[in-house]
């Protein structure tokens, strides 16, 4: 069981942008990286085409690239609590997902592990992961 996640800082401000740039509709990405022992170690975002709304993105699951697929980042015109689609959605892709509520800064992404519990998200440097 996964109980916390390192994200790099260029990453997160990337993930960060993209939520800001479709607000007020929702992002959908994918979290590529590798786990070791409790820890989520996220080293890149994967692009997947995803069907966007107002209170939905829905990911072609079936266009996943191949590779280590740890997660999810997405983001909500709201609050960054999970919605009962998404818990849903935990389960099926990924140990880590990570939502950003509105205004989409640093404070406002929670993490949570694949059962929707909140776990430790950790920012940093590249090097120091």
């Amino acid at each position: 069981m996964v109980s916390e996640v390192w994200v790099p800082e260029d990453i997160l401000e990337a993930l960060l942008e993209s939520a800001r740039r479709k607000y007020p509709l929702e992002v959908l990405l994918f979290l590529g990286g590798r786990v070791k022992g409790e820890v989520a170690f996220v080293e890149e975002i994967l692009y997947v085409p995803w069907i966007e709304g107002y209170s939905h993105a829905m990911p072609f699951l079936d266009q996943l690239p191949p590779g280590e697929v740890i997660g999810s980042f997405h983001s909500h015109p709201g609050s960054p609590l999970p919605s009962p689609e998404d818990l849903a959605f935990f389960v099926e892709v990924g140990v880590v997902h990570l939502i950003a509520g509105y205004p989409f800064r640093r404070r406002d992404v929670v993490a949570y592990d694949r059962e929707g519990k909140r776990i430790r998200l950790r920012v940093g440097q590249r090097a120091s992961f």
